[in-house]
């Protein structure tokens, strides 16, 4: 059987062919690391700021000082585009980690991230991690096929601290291929959280519209 076209770019259209297996998705962005920032420039990708602005919208529910004092963690922060452009709205203290060790360290050299770390898969970042340390968490490109269940908000929600804030991207295909709607319904109905704002079918990259999402975690 042949594979299912879901990108009109080459390298775009593999990652959402992956199979969701951390080897094989740890493999492929080692390997796409080197050439990363110049691939999603080619496709217009616009996740990182999206999410920086959700984020930046709703900073001031946190009640902090100023924005430097919030601790942000980028799940899955790739080459750190989405912590750039968090930091560029003044968020300071950012950490990050991904699947991939080379993504990770290109991550670390952008120089706006308190620590960057690679070889961390997001279903067991709660284990990685001190629970409940982080006043902001971001997720943008990970929530996508081939890549990590909805089920892995859960784990961010272990690690965000009671009303703090997680803003995350999904592909409209993610959202209308799996259970992401079935686990955040469940999430809300049992008070884990609420939901703050949703961005539909904004541009994500120019060959898919995708979904934003702010939620507050339950106080």
């Amino acid at each position: 059987m042949s594979r299912k076209s879901k990108s009109d770019h080459e390298v775009v259209d593999a990652a959402l062919n992956l199979d969701g297996n951390p080897e094989t998705i740890r493999d492929f962005y080692d390997t796409w690391a080197h050439k990363y920032d110049d691939d999603v420039v080619d496709i217009a990708y616009a996740g990182p700021r999206i999410v920086a602005d959700l984020v930046d919208r709703h900073a001031d529910r946190l009640q902090a000082a100023s924005r430097d004092a919030l601790r942000v963690l980028d799940a899955g922060c790739g080459t750190g585009l989405s912590g750039e452009a968090l930091f560029k709205k003044g968020f300071q203290d950012i950490h990050g980690f991904d699947l991939s060790p080379e993504m990770a360290q290109r991550a670390e050299k952008r120089g706006c991230y308190r620590s960057a770390t690679g070889g961390v898969d997001m279903m067991t970042a709660d284990k990685r991690y001190e629970r409940k340390s982080f006043d902001a968490i971001i997720s943008v490109g990970v929530f996508t096929l081939g890549h990590v269940p909805p089920e892995a908000l859960e784990i961010l929600l272990n690690l965000v601290k009671p009303g703090g804030l997680i803003a995350l991207s999904t592909r409209v295909q993610y959202f209308e291929e799996s259970n992401y709607r079935d686990v955040v319904g469940k999430l809300i109905a049992a008070g884990r959280m609420q939901l703050l704002e949703q961005v539909e079918d904004a541009h994500y990259t120019s060959d898919g519209a995708g979904h934003f999402w702010a939620y507050q975690a339950a106080l």
